[in-house]
């Protein structure tokens, strides 16, 4: 299923575009102020002043070496750290270490050069080494830490506007269910008995979305007692049609446990809306299991030949993906593959408590 994926590479690009233009002109301050620097004093100097000139060119060897050592740590935080530490694979993460070593190396044999090999030299490169390797290491975290910050910040803001976007929705609800009551009374008086059903779980799905939403945290077991509810709701929506294959798989302990409310409603949702034909064969196929404070998820549906026609098309994914960094950061992977006739799912969530973020 397409997955905004023209404007999430738009948005890579234009981080990108950012970081090279924050280091263009950084380089070109600290270039300039140099030169001035070098403009001011050399014009003074007349041919006798060696020692200054010394000095001046020391002073301007360390301001590029400095210059050089924090470009080379960012665009190993941006090209290295970022992309090893995006896996929840250990293994992978290992190689980050290994990358760390290698230039540490690296950099102890270009100074190790550059003092020509002198034995006396030897103790004063590793310590430089040492030194900037740590550096590298430090910058990693701290822009690490400052990304993940205002990631955070982003997402709560988000999340706050949803929350006043439900409080919105919440006006006057009892008229809402009120009404929802008269439509099932009227539909009872007149043994319409599918259409009642209806009218009932649509009641129950909205209490629950509305009651729930704003909470941190849910138990478990409602959250897939309402994934259940919507999918019979589903059932009693569609006709009974021989090309549409419906199956589900619901197992575990789902007694114990908290979990983000509406977590896991959009994969599934997303796969009635854009996986549905009426024409052509299709299937919707939704597992779910719970193990060991583990929750494991895969759906798996085709995808139907008007899919692309319809607006929104993973909007609702997109919205949970960010969720899941904010709520489950380091404590899930989730995994969309999609082709020209499936799409699929695969998610895995910790459910343990430690370390819950608010």
């Amino acid at each position: 299923m397409p997955q905004n994926r023209k404007s999430q590479t738009a948005g890579i690009t234009s981080k990108s575009r950012l970081d090279v233009i924050s280091v263009l002109v950084a380089s070109l301050a600290l270039g300039y102020l140099g030169w001035r620097f070098l403009q001011v004093y050399i014009n003074d100097l007349d041919n006798e002043s060696e020692e200054i000139s010394a000095l001046i060119r020391y002073f301007s060897g360390i301001l590029l070496e400095l210059l050089l050592v924090w470009g080379i740590a960012h665009l190993n935080f941006r090209l290295v750290f970022l992309k090893f530490f995006s896996h929840n694979a250990s293994a992978i993460r290992g190689l980050y270490w290994v990358w760390i070593a290698l230039l540490a190396l690296l950099w102890f044999a270009l100074l190790e050069r550059r003092t020509f090999y002198e034995p006396n030299y030897a103790d004063e490169n590793v310590l430089l080494t040492f030194l900037l390797t740590t550096f590298v290491i430090g910058y990693a975290y701290s822009a690490d830490y400052f990304r993940t910050r205002r990631l955070q910040l982003a997402l709560l803001k988000e999340k706050k506007e949803a929350e006043l976007n439900v409080l919105k929705a919440q006006i006057k609800p009892h008229f809402l269910f009120n009404t929802l009551n008269i439509i099932y009374n009227s539909a009872q008086k007149h043994d319409d008995e599918e259409t009642a059903q209806l009218i009932l779980e649509l009641s129950q799905l909205l209490r629950f979305s509305i009651q729930e939403a704003t909470q941190a945290y849910t138990s478990l077991q409602s959250e897939v007692s309402f994934l259940e509810r919507y999918i019979h709701f589903q059932r009693l929506r569609l006709p009974q049609k021989s090309n549409v294959d419906i199956q589900t798989s619901l197992e575990g302990r789902f007694n114990e446990g908290q979990i983000a409310p509406l977590l896991l409603i959009p994969f599934v949702e997303n796969a009635f809306q854009y996986g549905v034909s009426m024409n052509e064969p299709c299937f919707i196929h939704v597992d779910l299991m719970v193990q060991n404070k583990l929750l494991s998820l895969h759906v798996r549906n085709s995808i139907a030949p008007n899919a692309n026609a319809k607006r929104g098309l993973g909007t609702g994914i997109h919205n949970t993906r960010e969720r899941l960094a904010l709520l489950y950061a380091q404590r899930h992977s989730l995994h969309i593959q999609a082709d020209e006739k499936v799409f699929q799912v695969e998610l895995t969530l910790d459910l343990s408590p430690e370390n819950p973020t608010p």
